[in-house]
């Protein structure tokens, strides 16, 4: 009898050491998933207010056009070239520019050879990706100190159309501007924003 019981209290103790192990690997995976979860979710917000930032710049830009070179879709509103306007199905990289040297507060450009969507995150014209520096401000400059991010941003220039049961009309003095953040975290991830941006005064 006493060996019966012996063997018994083993196998006990083997199974509760069993459902311990299988308990400790649940709440193991589900700190995984919710750490995996909170990364996205921070990325998410992230790309949200960078993608968000750059249609205030061009707003801003569109605006500042009004004031000082009544064209409202020029890229800077202080360079004398009009000619140098906000152009349909061209791509741009726009930011704030804090340096003592501008003219003017934000800093715009043209990104050329552009490859959208995932497969422009795995080519070598990169000139838009992300960086922190010294201040953890988002810049384009990853030179010196900055520390390079997984985010890339852009927008993209595109006609404003109406349509009808008839016909496809452009809209004349106004342009689309979507604003896109993208990044690469175990999959392609992105974050868009759209808006529209008219000159108003010769509506």
């Amino acid at each position: 009898m006493k060996k019966n019981k012996k063997a018994f209290s083993m196998i006990e103790i083997l199974v509760w050491i069993l459902i311990f192990t299988m308990w400790i690997v649940s709440i193991y995976s589900i700190i995984i998933t919710t750490l995996k979860l909170n990364d996205l979710n921070k990325n998410y917000i992230i790309a949200s207010y960078l993608a968000r930032e750059q249609i205030e710049l061009v707003r801003n830009i569109r605006d500042s056009n009004y004031k000082k070179v009544q064209i409202y879709n020029q890229l800077n509103p202080v360079n004398d070239d009009h000619n140098a306007v906000f152009e349909y199905g061209k791509y741009y990289k726009i930011e704030n520019d804090f340096s003592f040297m501008s003219w003017f507060p934000i800093s715009i450009s043209e990104i050329l050879n552009f490859w959208e969507w995932e497969s422009e995150l795995n080519s070598k014209m990169q000139n838009y990706r992300l960086c922190l520096n010294s201040d953890n401000i988002y810049t384009f400059d990853c030179s010196g100190s900055a520390v390079k991010t997984q985010f890339y941003k852009y927008i993209k220039i595109e006609k404003v159309e109406y349509n009808d049961w008839a016909n496809t009309e452009v809209i004349d003095n106004a342009f689309k501007v979507t604003s896109k953040v993208i990044w690469y975290m175990r999959w392609y991830h992105e974050f868009k924003v759209d808006s529209i941006f008219t000159d108003f005064k010769r509506l």
